[in-house]
């Protein structure tokens, strides 16, 4: 017993050894070890002092900075994404710079307009007392209705500026001060909340009958009551050939899948769509089977802002049963420049399992995240059949 008790006693005392060696070399005061740049092990506390894993001197200050900047000493909670992949800070900072990007590029047309609607008023205003001066009252007449029209553009561009100004200066800060988590989540409060919605104020607005729209008076086709809807032709075809030797050949033809305009730029492309999406499927020689979709944005510099898609880049897809799909992207793609139409396409092919298939040949389109490399993007697909028939084509 005496032995049993002298083992007990000393593993005691080695384990109190051990425990106090540890607490010297990684104290628990809101501590978190990270690697910076050069792949060193370091601790960071949250006074924002740091220290090398195995050393117990603190980090200098300028050694320190370089870690601090790639990995902030901050405890954030980012709200989650559905569709099983949820963003980290550096996709949120990714998103906040690109959206500061597009905010910057929508000020620098604003301001174009707005110059461009001054100098228009000034011209015609000059051109008007000419005009006058001359004595042609009728030309004069026409030259003043002119000038109202020109104020009324010059009113309405000098808004558009300020307000594009406004929004360029929040986006800057949200970059520069860190705020894109915040951001962020609050976006996707608001979304989960969904929009703002008035209840009745008696029975008879309760009355489900009046939320139907009543039937026309006057129809030149008659009553819909009873007739069959028309369905449009699916766009299969075994008439095309693969781009180049190897490549999946086409089994449809391109077909429209949704289209976005950011906010910001949607007062100054005179209702031109900036990012159009169209698809169409596709099987190798193998038998594996492929989404591809061209993405066509209309700005020949949109690299800067998107990036690219990386191999392997996910495509969730949204139904309106509520269920999602990831597909990934069998290889990279970059966009590609065309100066004729100065646009950039982006060209993916997706991989289409069999389970996929089966899904979306029977399931309705709500939206789609495309991951690029410089952060995701949600987009609104109204087309919500548009997957469904080009699946029928395989």
């Amino acid at each position: 017993m005496d032995r049993i008790h002298q083992y007990l006693s000393r593993f005691l005392m080695l384990l109190l050894a051990m425990l106090f060696w540890a607490g010297t070399q990684v104290p628990c005061a809101g501590q978190e070890l990270r690697t910076n740049a050069n792949g060193e092990k370091i601790i960071v506390y949250a006074d924002g002092s740091a220290r090398y894993f195995n050393d117990l001197n603190l980090i200098e200050a300028q050694a320190k900075d370089s870690a601090g900047a790639a990995y902030p000493v901050v405890s954030v909670t980012i709200e989650p994404l559905s569709g099983g992949i949820d963003p980290t800070e550096a996709d949120l900072r990714r998103i906040a710079e690109r959206k500061l990007q597009l905010a910057r590029e929508a000020e620098a047309l604003a301001r174009a307009r707005a110059t461009a609607a001054v100098n228009n008023r000034v011209n015609t205003e000059r051109e008007l007392a000419t005009t006058r001066a001359t004595g042609n009252t009728e030309a004069a007449s026409t030259l003043q209705r002119r000038l109202l029209l020109a104020r009324n553009v010059e009113t309405t561009a000098l808004a558009e500026r300020t307000a594009a100004e406004t929004r360029a200066a929040a986006a800057n800060v949200i970059v520069t001060e860190g705020k894109y988590v915040d951001a962020y989540n609050e976006v996707r409060r608001r979304e989960r909340a969904g929009p703002n919605t008035t209840k009745p104020a008696n029975r008879t607005e309760r009355d489900l009958e009046m939320l139907f729209p009543a039937e026309p008076a006057f129809s030149g086709y008659g009553t819909a009551a009873g007739r069959f809807p028309a369905t449009e032709a699916l766009p299969c075809t075994n008439l095309l050939t693969a781009s180049r030797a190897g490549q999946p050949r086409p089994l449809s033809y391109p077909s429209p899948i949704f289209t976005h305009t950011d906010e910001n730029l949607r007062p100054f492309l005179d209702g031109k769509e900036y990012l159009r999406a169209t698809g169409y499927v596709s099987q190798d020689d193998r038998g594996d089977r492929y989404l591809h979709l061209r993405f066509t944005f209309a700005n020949p510099n949109v690299t800067t802002s998107y990036g690219y898609l990386a191999e392997n880049s996910s495509l969730s897809l949204h139904l309106l049963n509520g269920r999602h799909l990831s597909l990934q992207a069998a290889r990279e793609a970059v966009g590609i420049i065309d100066h004729g139409r100065r646009e950039v396409n982006y060209d993916v092919d997706y991989r289409l399992p069999k389970g996929a298939i089966g899904e979306l040949s029977n399931q309705a389109l709500d939206y789609v995240r495309v991951f690029w490399s410089a952060g995701f993007e949600q987009y609104e697909v109204y087309q919500v059949d548009a997957l469904r028939g080009l699946m029928e084509c395989l």
